[in-house]
């Protein structure tokens, strides 16, 4: 990308909108991982929990049992929701990925590296062998071709 485009009102507009569907993206994806996280962890604290009380125990203290139930509720709890938030990620996702699908390269790969992976700019000019301004520049131009699709 050798020049700055001199771009209309509209088209900032566009780009501004393009980004923030990019970044509500990326929020979404880290948002499934930590629901997921949080599933395993509750999930880990259970079996702790069933492994230190016999049925014994915890029949007779209703204490714990409470405690086991209601980390069972939350569990289950967290696995009703994930698959909605999914499901709505995904479409979007498809979306986006379709949309992404369309552009050349380096763009696709900047796109994708930046809102799907989540990684930094430093990253994504390591892994493709460019400066970090570079990478700007060409972020630019990417989210300028995304938001014409």
């Amino acid at each position: 990308m050798s020049k700055k485009r001199i771009l209309t009102e509209a088209e900032k507009i566009k780009i501004q909108e393009a980004k923030e569907e990019l970044r509500n993206y990326k929020k979404e994806i880290e948002y499934i991982k930590e629901k997921e996280d949080d599933i395993e962890e509750i999930r880990e604290l259970l079996e702790k929990t069933t492994t230190r009380f016999s049925k014994t125990k915890t029949s007779n203290n209703n204490m714990c049992t409470d405690k086991f139930s209601d980390g069972i509720d939350k569990l289950n709890e967290l696995k009703k929701e994930i698959p909605d938030k999914l499901y709505k990620l995904l479409k979007k996702k498809f979306e986006i990925d379709s949309k992404i699908e369309q552009l050349e390269q380096p763009y696709k790969n900047i796109l994708f590296y930046r809102y799907a992976r989540g990684k930094s700019w430093n990253s994504i000019a390591k892994d493709m062998g460019y400066t970090v301004d570079y990478v700007y520049d060409l972020h630019g131009e990417a989210l300028y071709l995304y938001s014409k699709l």
